[in-house]
């Protein structure tokens, strides 16, 4: 059995899996260049089958997350073009004139048709270009996506399936780790087909829906917030969380209670207290004055608090007391690790690209679920193990473009290196990218696209943000540590999985004098990566000769990317990055390039 994921929405992406285990993955953005691309992630589609050796012939099943997309936000890619600047228009000239004004029949389109050049060219949207009777342009456009994947792709229309945007959350944080408990899943973020947060239980493997609402604005007011400070919503929010820890208690309780006022838990459900008429302008209006470091203290407090308070009652309405997290919303590492350190929930279970990147992941992991419930012979559903699913770099074509581009007269060229030789550099305090194996999925990296450099030296920090990612002095970079190491590092009482950055923890005195670079200097907290040797043995022994060296297990890790761009996909979105920023040296599967000046 294969089926084909696909997610076509913002945050593209595609997913590979045969008998029940996941083959490969990957982002449409990493291809495009495009953050956050939206649209029919073919490049990512053709790399997935590629990997697999397989053409479209052999595919049994296409799987498509999601029933309900707006036409509109996916011909113009307003997730991926968008500017801060853009969404202030967004506010000012459609939703400002459309609540306030009145003007209902203001066209969305009209307003921002002039300002891309990159919009979505395999999708037909004739006379689906408008926003205010977006029910029906919606159901429309589903007709369009499957007419256009059957046609684009080749494939018979009849075996394209479409699954419920927020099933595929909830199917993929069920399915993604071995461990399977009876639990609540829980779903919460900006909205989805028929929800923006859902609850349900797994019990003995079946899952129940319970409640569903679309009034469950947490992701919301997250993402207003994180516009009002200046940031890219839908995007930037885990800057607000990074800036959070910096505010004082002082100023948190300038905002805090004008937040609270908003929602409130009813029922399963968390919902309006009281409506306002909108977000952004009732936020701007009664946060006005406050210190931007407080509001996003506020909103993550709020965040904090609002959801220790819904999972508490879904534990004693459903009398179960572990949670499936998914959406959006779960990424929010700082939210996680506070319900996991709070008193009556038990182990919240967060999988890694929670939001809406995974949903062609959770697709195919649905897809086999109902089809295991109709065949007597089940397929066994397997776990994934690790994120690196993607494209791998191609050694002949990089041995070539070495050649081509004369790289041997910018570099010195270590070949058939040793990791004692690349924990050297890094010992010396130098900053490397590594492009090795497989990429990974999802907007964590975890060693094979990453830049590495000591954890224990805090002046790389303001070296790395400055000089190589040009980003907010406020977010901290994360390490990556040996498995059997992490009990050094970390506080875990509840045996967490840490593999995938996707909760923050709070670090032991060995911790904090040792990762100074790789933690959060405000609150102490860390978001690591535990590695095992079985899973990136490459990257494992890396880490392991570091130790050697400095007996420290473990290193800073932070995306191998630039500012607003992707993380890095080949061996030439790499170089490109040696080439344009500060980094020291550039390691891949069998070859380093290292600065000449070094």
């Amino acid at each position: 059995m294969k089926i084909l994921g696909i997610h076509d929405g913002h945050d593209a992406s595609a997913c590979l899996m045969i008998n029940g285990k996941v083959i490969s993955a990957n982002q449409e953005e990493r291809f495009s260049k495009l953050k956050g691309d939206y649209g029919l992630p073919l490049n990512a589609i053709k790399s997935c089958l590629k990997q697999a050796k397989i053409k479209i012939t052999d595919i049994d099943e296409i799987a498509v997350a999601s029933h309900k997309i707006n036409p509109v936000l996916a011909y113009i890619k307003r997730n991926a073009n968008f500017s801060v600047f853009d969404w202030v228009k967004e506010q000012d000239e459609f939703w400002y004139k459309k609540i306030y004004l009145k003007k209902n029949k203001i066209n969305y389109y009209d307003i921002f048709k002039n300002n891309f050049k990159k919009t979505d060219k395999y999708y037909n949207f004739k006379n689906l270009l408008n926003y205010y009777n977006d029910k029906k342009l919606v159901a429309k456009f589903k007709e369009v996506r499957h007419e256009c994947i059957s046609k684009i792709l080749n494939f018979p229309k009849e075996n394209i399936k479409f699954y419920t945007h927020e099933y595929c959350h909830v199917f993929y944080s069920y399915y993604f780790y071995k461990e399977k408990i009876n639990g609540v899943a829980i779903t919460s973020e900006g909205i989805g087909d028929f929800s923006n947060g859902s609850v349900g239980t797994f019990k003995k493997g079946n899952y129940k829906l319970i409640s569903s609402t679309t009034k469950n604005h947490l992701g919301h007011i997250y993402q207003y917030i994180t516009l009002l400070l200046g940031m890219k919503p839908n995007q930037h929010e885990y800057k607000t969380m990074g800036l959070a820890p910096y505010a004082t208690e002082y100023e948190i309780d300038k905002s805090y209670p004008l937040l609270k006022k908003i929602l409130k838990v009813k029922g399963l459900n968390v919902v309006f207290d009281k409506k306002p008429k909108d977000l952004y302008y009732h936020f701007q209006k009664i946060l006005h004055g406050a210190r931007f470091d407080g509001i996003a203290g506020a909103v993550q407090k709020f965040l904090e608090i609002t959801l220790k308070e819904w999972f508490l009652v879904c534990k004693k309405k459903l009398k179960l007391n572990s949670f499936y997290f998914s959406g959006g919303v779960a990424q929010n590492i700082k939210a996680a690790m506070y319900l996991n350190n709070s008193k009556g929930i038990g182990k919240v279970i967060v999988p890694p690209a929670a939001g809406d990147s995974s949903l062609s992941i959770g697709a195919c992991f649905l897809s086999m679920h109902l089809k295991n419930i109709k065949i007597k012979k089940k397929i066994n559903i397997s776990h994934i193990s690790n994120m690196y699913l993607g494209y791998k770099n191609n050694n002949e074509e990089f041995k070539n473009f070495i050649i081509k581009k004369k790289l041997h007269k910018k570099y010195k060229i270590l070949r058939n290196y040793k990791p004692a030789q690349v924990a050297k550099l890094i010992a010396d305090g130098k900053i490397i990218g590594r492009c090795c194996g497989r990429m990974e999925f999802g907007l964590r990296a975890l060693g094979n696209r990453s830049i590495i450099a000591d954890p224990r030296k805090f002046e790389t920090v303001t070296k790395i943000n400055q000089k190589i990612k040009k980003r907010d002095f406020w977010m901290p970079f994360t390490p990556s540590m040996l498995f059997e190491d992490k009990k050094k590092f970390y506080i875990d009482k509840k045996n967490i999985n840490a593999n995938f950055m996707c909760m923050a923890f709070k670090t032991t005195d060995f911790g904090k004098k040792n990762l100074k670079a790789a933690i959060h200097p405000s609150d102490f907290t860390i978001r690591p990566q535990t590695v095992k040797k079985k899973d990136n043995e490459d990257y494992y022994n890396l880490i392991k000769a570091f130790k050697k060296i400095t007996n420290v297990g473990a290193v800073l890790n932070t995306s191998l990317n630039l500012h607003g761009m992707p993380i890095a996909m080949d061996f030439k979105d790499a170089i490109y990055i040696l080439e344009n920023s500060d980094l020291d040296a550039m390691v891949f599967d069998k070859i380093v390039l290292i600065k000449k000046f070094l």
